[in-house]
């Protein structure tokens, strides 16, 4: 493992990839074929995930809602009830418990392709539902492709998160097309990811103090910012879809009454981007609806 000071004086994604990887990247390159995150890999993040960001899900769970229009500023948080939530990608489930806890919709779907994400999930749903009964009600864990959605049974989803995962997939233009395909229509996709163009020193302090501690983890985040999307690129691919009907913004959380007491630093502006995808009603002409 190299060490975090040798890590640290590289200038480029490239020379990051060279350092620990002996490979070097030029363009989006998936590094990691396996798309499932296992073993040691699931339960780092997860313990990751518990230890120091459950404010972040705070954070996301209320720039969904606001930017998808899940409530408007001129109502209550719960004076509407949503339909149905799928979290693809959902990894150990600590962003599909936020999501249920802020929202009222009954039928909230995690779905990932990872075994040991899912289990990790199931038992993160059944400690939270000592605190609050109604989440096992909420909220089923799926474990399945992104590629398969149709077959899988999921159609008519009203809204679809998409957090860090995209760039885990291998064929992100199909991933995009089969969660286009199972919105409802007017349903929308929200994605949130980093951008492989970032300024690399930001996506370097980005990692983290805890992150730092667990050579698994930090391996796994300098590989995966291989296989990022740029937000032209994923305009491109958009488009070549057929889908227009889409807005890619930087990644600051629209969300003034979410505090940060802990001061994280998360670079969201800097390093990630927002792409709101709507899928257009029949009445629009939309020829994948």
């Amino acid at each position: 493992m190299t060490n975090k000071e040798e890590l640290m004086e590289t200038k480029t994604l490239k020379e990051a990839t060279t350092l620990l990887f002996n490979r070097i990247s030029n363009g989006r390159d998936c590094i990691f074929t396996q798309e499932a995150m296992t073993g040691c890999v699931a339960s780092e993040y997860d313990s990751l995930g518990k230890s120091g960001r459950q404010e972040t899900y705070e954070k996301i769970a209320e720039d969904f809602k606001r930017r998808t229009g899940y409530y408007s500023s001129n109502h209550s948080k719960t004076s509407y009830k949503a339909g149905s939530i799928l979290e693809v990608g959902c990894g150990s489930g600590l962003l599909t418990l936020e999501l249920a806890e802020q929202t009222e919709s009954d039928n909230i779907i995690g779905l990932d392709i990872s075994e040991d994400m899912i289990k990790l999930a199931q038992s993160n749903l059944t400690r939270k539902s000592v605190e609050n009964h109604a989440l096992s009600d909420k909220i089923t864990y799926l474990n399945g492709n992104v590629y398969d959605l149709q077959n899988i049974g999921l159609q008519n989803i009203d809204f679809i998160v998409c957090r860090n995962a995209l760039h885990r997939f291998q064929y992100p233009e199909k991933a995009l097309k089969q969660m286009y395909q199972v919105l409802s229509p007017g349903g929308k996709l929200y994605i949130r990811d980093l951008r492989r163009d970032a300024n690399w020193q930001i996506v370097l302090e980005r990692i983290g103090e805890k992150r730092w501690q667990t050579k698994t983890l930090v391996e796994d985040y300098i590989g995966a910012m291989a296989s990022m999307l740029t937000t032209k690129e994923l305009e491109k691919t958009l488009r070549s879809l057929g889908i227009t009907s889409f807005d890619i913004t930087d990644g600051r959380y629209i969300n003034g009454e979410i505090k940060n007491p802990s001061n994280i630093k998360e670079y969201e502006r800097d390093s990630e981007y927002v792409c709101v995808i709507r899928k257009r009603k029949i009445a629009d002409g939309d020829k994948h609806d």
